[in-house]
Formats: C-alpha cells, sequence, structure tokens
C-alpha cells in the first residue's frame, strides 16, 4: 500500500462554519449610517478560494450576520435567540471548525455574542477568529473572550489550508501567525507574529455564490457615491490590489497586508467584472484598494477597464493618493470612462500632515482635484479631524482648506483610534482610552468615545457636522461656481438616501431658484414644510437654521 493511500485513510475532512460579522454591531445601529448598502466579505471569499477542493475540507458554508437588518430587536435576548437560531440553521449541524472574521473594532460587541452562542450551539467545536481586529488584538482576545480557540494574525489563506490539515490528520503543527492561549507568539510590544503574505491573489469569482447571497449583495443601491446618472443599478465591490507602502499614524491596513502592493492578475479582474455583468446584471463597481501603486500598474489598469464594453458600466474609486496621482493617471481614469473619483487628504493643515505621517502636497491636490474635474470626474475627498494634540485652530485650518479645494463632496470624520495603529498608541499614552474594548465601540465616523484637552467628544462630534452642512449644503462648490446640473443630480441622489435631510431640500430649492424655475422651487420648499412637519430626523435641524436664508428659515422655524 502507497503512503499516499495510508495518508488519506488518516484524514477526517472538516466541515467548516464560516461567520461574517455586521461592521457596526446592531445595538449602535439607530444611528444615522452612512450607507444602507453591504460590502460582500471579501477576506472570507479569499479564505473559502483557498479550500477549493482541499483534501482537508468535507464540506463548507457561511453564516452571514451583515446582510440582516437589526432595528427591530429591542432586547438582547431576543438578539441571542435569532443569532442561535442562525448558526444552527445555517447549513452544516455541527460544525468541526468555525472560523469568525472580525475585521472591524466596532463589531467588537456584536462579535461576543456570537462566541458565546457558537459555544452554546456547539461546545466542542474549534473556533478560529481572523481579520484586521482580531491581528491587531490577539493577547486580550485570546486571554479575556472564553470560546476562542486560534486566531491567525494576517492574511489566512495559507495559514488556513496548514491548520485545516492539523486538525483533519489530528497532528501538531506550530503554524506561522497561528496563535492560542497556550502559544501568543509576540514579536514587540503588542506586535505579534504573522502570517506570510500571500503573492497570488488571483481569485475564482464563480465560487463566490457557495459562500454568500450573490443577489443581495450586487442588488440595486442607493449608496450616494456622486454617480452622474440618477439611477439605481446593480453593484458590488471588488479589489485589484493589496499592500500600501504608506505610514499613516491612523490606518491598520498595513499590519494584515503589508507594506508592498501586490496586484491581481489584470485578466482576473477584468473576467470577475465582466462575470458579475453576466451573471447578476452588475453595471456598477467599487475599487476598494487602499491604493493603486506602482503608478504604471494603475495606468495598466484603467487602460484595460477603458476597452470593457458594457453598456452603463460604471467604475467607482474609493481612494486615491494625492502624492501617486498625476494628470497621466487621471487621463486613464477619464479613458476608462470612470466619473467618479475620491482622493483622501486628511487636512488641510501643514504641521498635522506632518504629525500624521499622511504628508500629502496640499498644493498638488489643489491642481489634481481642479484638472479631475476639467475632465469631467466628480471628486470626493476625505478628511479626519481630532488627531493627538491636533488644535481646534489646526481642524479649522482643514475646513477652510476644504472649501477652497472645490471639491464635489467633502466627507468629514473623527479621529477613530483603531488597534494596531499608531495613533491608537499614542491616545493610549496620552490616557485618552486605555486599551481594551472601552474604545473600539464609536458606531460612526463622526462619533468619538473620549474626551481631550483641546476638545470634548459632544464639541468634536459638532464641529465635524458643521463643518459637513457648510461645505457640503451651505457653501456647495457646484453651485457657487454655477454648475447646477451637476448639483441637481448630486443633491437628488442625496434625497433618494435621505429623505429627511433639509439642508439637502434646500439645495435643491436654491438651484431651482438660480436657473428661474420658480414653480419647482416652490415644490421643493413645500416639500421641506411636509417633510419638517412629520420626520423626527427632519426635525432634529432645527438647531442648524441659522445657516438657512433668513426668509426660509422664518417661515420653517413656524412649522
Amino acid at each position: 500500500m502507497s503512503d499516499s493511500i495510508v495518508t488519506l485513510k488518516n484524514i477526517n475532512p472538516q466541515d467548516i462554519l464560516f461567520v461574517n460579522l455586521p461592521s457596526v454591531s446592531p445595538d449602535l445601529s439607530n444611528t444615522d449610517a452612512f450607507t444602507s448598502a453591504i460590502n460582500p466579505p471579501l477576506g472570507l471569499l479569499y479564505l473559502a478560494n483557498s479550500i477549493q477542493n482541499c483534501t482537508f475540507v468535507n464540506s463548507y458554508k457561511c453564516v452571514d450576520f451583515a446582510a440582516y437588518n437589526y432595528e427591530r430587536f429591542s432586547k438582547i435576548e431576543e438578539l441571542k435567540e435569532f443569532i442561535s437560531k442562525k448558526l444552527k440553521h445555517g447549513g452544516i449541524e455541527k460544525p468541526s471548525v468555525v472560523a469568525v472574521s472580525l475585521m472591524f473594532s466596532s463589531s467588537y460587541d456584536f462579535f461576543k455574542i456570537v462566541i458565546a452562542e457558537i459555544k452554546k450551539c456547539w461546545q466542542d467545536t474549534i473556533v478560529m477568529v481572523g481579520g484586521i481586529h482580531a491581528s491587531n488584538t490577539v493577547e486580550y482576545l485570546l486571554k479575556n473572550d472564553c470560546g476562542i480557540d486560534y486566531i491567525t494574525c494576517g492574511e489566512g489563506e495559507e495559514a488556513f489550508v496548514e491548520f485545516l490539515e492539523m486538525i483533519a490528520t489530528g497532528t501538531q503543527k506550530n503554524i506561522l501567525g497561528v496563535h492560542s492561549l497556550s502559544n501568543i507568539k509576540k514579536v514587540g510590544i503588542n506586535q505579534f507574529e504573522q502570517t506570510n503574505y500571500i503573492q497570488d491573489i488571483n481569485i475564482d469569482y464563480t465560487r463566490y455564490s457557495n459562500l454568500i447571497d450573490m443577489e443581495k449583495y450586487t442588488a440595486e443601491t442607493s449608496l450616494f457615491s456622486l454617480s452622474k446618472t440618477t439611477l439605481s443599478v446593480r453593484s458590488f465591490a471588488i479589489m485589484a490590489s493589496r499592500g500600501c507602502p504608506y505610514h499613516c499614524t491612523f490606518c491598520a491596513s498595513h499590519t494584515v497586508h503589508g507594506r508592498v502592493p501586490r496586484w491581481r492578475d489584470i485578466q482576473n479582474v477584468v473576467d470577475e467584472i465582466r462575470w458579475l455583468n453576466k451573471t447578476y446584471g452588475v453595471t456598477k463597481y467599487y475599487l476598494i484598494d487602499d491604493n493603486f501603486i506602482p503608478k504604471s500598474k494603475a495606468i495598466e489598469l484603467f487602460t484595460v477597464l477603458s476597452k470593457i464594453d458594457i453598456e452603463g458600466f460604471e467604475i467607482v474609486i474609493l481612494n486615491m493618493s494625492i502624492n501617486s496621482t498625476n494628470f497621466g493617471i487621471i487621463d486613464a481614469i477619464v479613458a476608462a470612462n470612470i466619473t467618479n473619483i475620491a482622493f483622501a487628504i486628511e487636512s488641510g493643515s501643514t504641521r498635522t500632515q506632518k504629525k500624521i505621517k499622511k504628508n500629502v502636497r496640499l498644493d498638488k491636490a489643489i491642481d489634481l482635484v481642479k484638472y479631475s474635474q476639467s475632465k469631467g470626474l466628480n471628486v470626493r475627498c476625505f478628511y479626519i479631524i481630532g488627531f493627538p494634540g491636533e488644535t481646534i485652530e489646526e481642524m479649522g485650518e482643514t475646513f477652510e482648506y476644504a472649501k477652497r479645494l472645490g471639491a464635489d463632496w467633502s466627507t468629514f470624520s473623527v479621529a477613530s483610534p483603531i488597534p494596531g495603529t499608531e495613533m491608537y498608541d499614542e491616545f493610549v499614552t496620552l490616557g485618552y482610552i486605555e486599551d481594551g474594548p472601552n474604545s473600539w465601540t464609536a458606531p460612526t465616523l463622526r462619533d468619538r468615545v473620549f474626551d481631550t484637552k483641546e476638545i470634548n467628544r459632544k464639541e468634536i462630534e459638532e464641529l465635524a457636522y458643521k463643518a459637513n452642512l457648510d461645505v457640503n449644503f451651505i457653501n456647495n462648490a457646484n453651485i457657487k461656481k454655477g454648475d447646477y446640473e451637476t448639483a441637481k443630480i448630486i443633491f437628488s441622489n442625496f434625497i433618494k438616501m435621505y429623505d429627511y435631510h433639509i439642508f439637502a431640500y434646500d439645495c435643491l430649492r436654491r438651484i431651482y431658484k438660480e436657473t428661474g424655475n420658480r414653480q419647482k422651487e416652490n415644490e421643493i420648499f413645500e416639500q421641506m414644510i411636509a417633510v419638517l412637519a412629520s420626520n423626527k430626523k427632519a426635525q432634529s435641524y432645527r438647531k442648524y437654521f441659522n445657516f438657512l436664508d433668513n426668509d426660509i428659515r422664518k417661515v420653517l422655524e413656524k412649522t
């Protein structure tokens, strides 16, 4: 009898249950979310891709908690019952291994409940956890969350196969980057041994539906993305590369994906786009890469995308680096019929730029935004306020810079300390937060759970929101420069998602007033009155009415 046959007889193939979590714990979901769309769990999709045709796997399924709406739950016991039911009916009667993706700090509260319910359902099942948050909180999770058997630190594809081999064969292995309570492998203060980076990041996208509900993940979306049309279309998020060479103090992506950019074969990306269109009717694709580096590879990608012939084809770029982008890349983007681009600028203060190690060339950003808009691109820019030691005056520099820059939309976030980032350690050292779950639960990008000597949590949240109203609505760049058609599309799309937003209605009213359409101006004003009278969220804008035109404000104040 050959050794291979003996080996196969000693293998006990495993039944794997993957678990995907919502990005925000549902007891926090009553806040105004930035989007109702859900992003596909690319990490789990890649993990499932790594075990296709694996000798050590009998079957796999996924319980996707991100795909549900939790607003109906008012009691924690109801939520626990729901979680238990979904686990038990997840397609595997008794899984050998449950693999949980813990990507976001804000998922932690929900994660704790899931882990507890897993162990209630299957006491002897092995639980493995991975993801960005898990990779940066290895020791805390293993020591404080009973029910976790192993944590993978870093990219998990290769380590997961090794791990399943260990379980299936009953052998013991010291797997690189895999930790247990009895074997936490530290390489520094709050630093843990990681897995190897994956070099081949191509994926068999045709098997996505084996893991997730693709109809749900490609459903028509109301995601506000500065689309040039008001149409709601089927969409999907994809990544062409991993890895970011920059050293921003607030970002933890490098702790899993590393500093060196690695790309999928461009043809693999294009084939996925075509397959998504043919199979699910997807026409809108969100490129969610951390960066598009090197420039030559970015131009190659956009050049190939320019040759795709799909009716209604639309690419939305969610993050471009100012420092690694030039006019040539913008030209390639435009040639690919891409109409939306986003730049991560973060701060309009040169001192803050240096401190957060972003080092954006602010003068170059002005040139790139102006050039992009001249080529017909809608431009969105991202800003963050409240970095350690940042003064209120420096935050004000960011707001003034955003107005001067004149992007089509600006998003203002409050600095959120994420485990694994330099900024997180700074806030801990300054005594503003403790290293633990009390600092992990901010539900949205404008929320903060601690005060600093410069500004308290409520004041900074209010500052960020007022900046949003000031830059995007009151002093909207397109309205100010007379590009009323673009502004009308943007705010029409915005109202579809936020039908209570008084200031969005007012922007439409102003547009119709400036274009001489008195009838539409009056119709919108009547809508404002009706919404204000019937919608509690609309009524929350009363405290900002001083930003409105006096004649409008006086009427609304009586409503």
